[in-house]
């Protein structure tokens, strides 16, 4: 029997509703979108992301600013679509509570179902409304549909890169764990560490490709000469071909390497659903472009990381966590999951007493080095 979904919009979180349609649409159905007039612009884009033909979709949209808080107003707007003899499927997550509270009592004069999805969980709670509250027969099942990472951003309204290959690691995990093995146990020189800060100065993003030659003995005045480079480079095992060096590996060098360990680690702890990184996603209208550095899906929840080898004083640390935060509450919305991961020692707690009050979680050198895997495989 074909049956109408009911969503209730919320603008901030799309989810509930993407997910809500990804799992009970079958040939044959109907849609049916409830909105205040505020998130009335986000039902066409809800068409688009949920892959469901425009002409099986109504919508139900309240006539003016401030109706989603007038009871009687609710009522009437969605009665006068409502029809007999149609199974409807209501989800009631979404929207205010006063919206949802409206919608349960207009559709129990009609043939429904009630639902709510519970991202937190990734389940679907269907439930009875009737007089009995002892006969226990609410039921709880897992959402099946997995999201991608593209799929999230796209139901944000998102524009994004992830149609570029670039967003797998460059070199290999045993690259990455050299890496991460000289820096959190302080094993580099004080010159190795100087090469390091020359190469992401003077020559990270320049060019695609640099000889090596050049590196030790530059042409350009501006720029500092590395005559050990090929120490260094042999020192942590990195090869390279034709004597030069890409922009790319200079990038790894300098900083990349540290985001490919954390992605490498999420892979074989979390085992995501889907996983990127260095993910730029912007809006239409706006020129700001923001990087995500390790970026994955799990249970349908997203999870970013912000990798930061280095913050030399605590209002860097501080600049970090404000970008993670606004870039959660303006753009990610409420399905996502913020932190920090960081060689920097925290002895005292403070710092992650102030990820922590902006709803981020912070990973010091004591967590990255002894309690990674454990912290990591807890993000289920």
């Amino acid at each position: 029997m074909s049956k109408t979904l009911v969503n209730v919009i919320t603008e901030d979180n799309p989810i509930p509703a993407f997910l809500f349609v990804k799992e009970k649409f079958e040939l044959g159905d109907r849609i049916i979108y409830i909105s205040a007039k505020d998130t009335e612009d986000d039902l066409d884009w809800l068409d688009e992301i949920d892959g469901v033909s425009a002409d099986l979709v109504e919508k139900i949209i309240l006539k003016k600013d401030g109706d989603e808080f007038k009871y009687e107003q609710i009522c009437r707007n969605i009665l006068a679509h409502l029809q007999k003899g149609v199974q409807y499927c209501v989800n009631l997550a979404g929207g205010t509570r006063y919206m949802a509270l409206a919608v349960q009592n207009v559709f129990k004069g009609f043939n429904a179902q009630f639902f709510y999805v519970n991202v937190e969980d990734n389940t679907i709670i269907q439930s009875i409304f009737d007089d009995s509250i002892y006969d226990d027969d609410d039921y709880v099942y897992p959402i099946k549909y997995k999201m991608t990472v593209a799929e999230y951003m796209h139901a944000h309204a998102l524009d994004h890169d992830l149609e570029k290959p670039d967003h797998c690691p460059l070199l290999s995990f045993e690259m990455a764990d050299i890496m991460f093995k000289y820096c959190s146990k302080n094993l580099f020189s004080e010159r190795d560490k100087l090469i390091i800060k020359m190469l992401r100065d003077d020559y990270r993003g320049h060019r695609k490709v640099i000889p090596i030659a050049e590196i030790e003995n530059p042409k350009s005045k501006k720029r500092s000469p590395i005559p050990d480079i090929r120490r260094f480079l042999s020192l942590i095992s990195f090869s390279y071909k034709d004597d030069k060096l890409t922009k790319d590996q200079i990038e790894w060098i300098t900083g990349g390497w540290f985001e490919e360990y954390v992605y490498y680690m999420v892979m074989n702890c979390v085992k995501p659903d889907d996983a990127k990184i260095g993910v730029h996603i912007f809006r239409k209208g706006i020129k700001r472009d923001n990087e995500l550095d390790v970026v994955f899906m799990k249970n349908n929840r997203l999870f970013v990381i912000e990798c930061k080898s280095g913050v030399d004083t605590e209002r860097m640390f501080n600049e970090v966590v404000y970008k993670a935060t606004a870039l959660r509450e303006a753009l990610l919305g409420v399905s996502c999951y913020s932190y920090i991961a960081s060689l920097k020692n925290d002895p005292d707690g403070s710092l992650k007493k102030i990820a922590q009050y902006m709803d981020i979680e912070f990973w010091d050198h004591e967590i990255m080095v002894k309690k990674l895997k454990k912290t990591l495989k807890q993000l289920q």
